[in-house]
């Protein structure tokens, strides 16, 4: 073969190796294990509003319920996540859980603006929500999403990685906010 021919080929080969076409550039799931969970709530087409709803629901409960609440009223705040926000990355964070091609933290359309979700221990490092709070959400949004169609199983399975959020969310100096979270943690 001549040089020149040689030099072209290894051109071209850099070139087109240089524009994509690699498994690089394709969306992963963080939570690979739970890809069949995402494909059963209907794949890439459905998935993304089913687990919209369960969102909107969560945050609608979590926003309504008097133990959990308090912790939540800076949404919407100066120097806090607006409702959008707040339900945008939780939306992201729920695609990535159940199996998604997403990755939480990351990048979210909120408020007409690209935003970074923060993890889980920025997003609640000045909240001071006691373990009981953590474990009562857990509790109602599993209800929820029951409620909202997902099946018990899948249920189950995501159950874990969503308790091992714990550490992340619960603050080592809980504030019991109002009688009613200070009861319940007594319980």
């Amino acid at each position: 073969m001549k040089p020149a021919l040689i030099l072209s080929a290894a051109s071209l080969c850099a070139f087109l190796s240089a524009c994509g076409g690699g498994d690089d550039d394709m969306p992963k799931a963080q939570f690979a294990q739970n890809q069949d969970i995402w494909m059963a709530l209907g794949g890439d087409a459905k998935a993304p509003a089913a687990v919209a709803k369960v969102v909107d629901d969560a945050a609608a409960g979590l926003l309504a319920d008097p133990k959990e609440a308090p912790y939540f009223a800076v949404v919407g705040t100066p120097g806090h996540d607006s409702v959008d926000r707040l339900k945008a990355c939780l939306r992201l964070q729920f695609n990535a859980v159940l199996g998604g091609p997403y990755t939480y933290p990351g990048p979210v359309t909120a408020d007409n603006t690209t935003v970074q979700c923060e993890d889980m221990v920025a997003a609640h490092k000045d909240l001071g929500i006691p373990g009981c709070v953590f474990d009562q959400f857990m509790v109602d949004l599993a209800a929820v999403m029951k409620q909202d169609g997902v099946p018990d199983a899948y249920i189950n399975r995501v159950a874990p990685t969503l308790v091992g959020l714990k550490g992340d969310i619960v603050s080592k100096t809980p504030v019991y906010l109002g009688p009613t979270t200070a009861a319940n943690c007594q319980s």
